[in-house]
């Protein structure tokens, strides 16, 4: 069995040290923004490429897609981790596309920053639009 390629996106937590209660859940603010951050990033990687309206049509991704149907699979509690799942929606051109996806939470004893592991796959549907299929 193929492992999914998955994605290690991190980003320090504006929790202040003394304030922080441990690992963000699956649908808190802090986790749903890194997988905000890959999306932008993807979205505007393609952009400039797209092969169907204009770059500028495309950036409109951002303004449209939607991450629904989070859900917690499992909780560590020795290591403070979170296994999720969810599914993201992407509408273009009047074409809608979801992908349900994979990630984990974590955060590093270390400084405290919040780690996001993602399935890659969350993005493929961006790369779809931008080679106009």
């Amino acid at each position: 069995m193929k492992k999914a390629t998955l994605v290690c996106v991190s980003l320090t937590s504006i929790l202040l040290a003394g304030c922080a209660v441990g690992t963000p859940d699956c649908g808190d603010t802090d986790t749903l923004s890194i997988l905000d951050q890959a999306i932008e990033a993807e979205v505007e990687k393609y952009a400039p490429q797209t092969r169907r309206g204009t770059p500028e049509e495309f950036i409109g991704i951002l303004d449209t897609y939607e991450i629904s149907n989070i859900r917690t699979q499992a909780y560590d509690e020795d290591v403070d981790s979170y296994q999720c799942d969810a599914r993201v929606t992407y509408t273009y051109h009047d074409r809608e596309r979801s992908v349900d996806f994979t990630y984990r939470v974590d955060t590093d004893q270390s400084d405290g920053e919040v780690l996001v592991e993602y399935q890659t796959k969350m993005l493929n549907p961006i790369l779809g639009y931008a080679m106009g299929f």
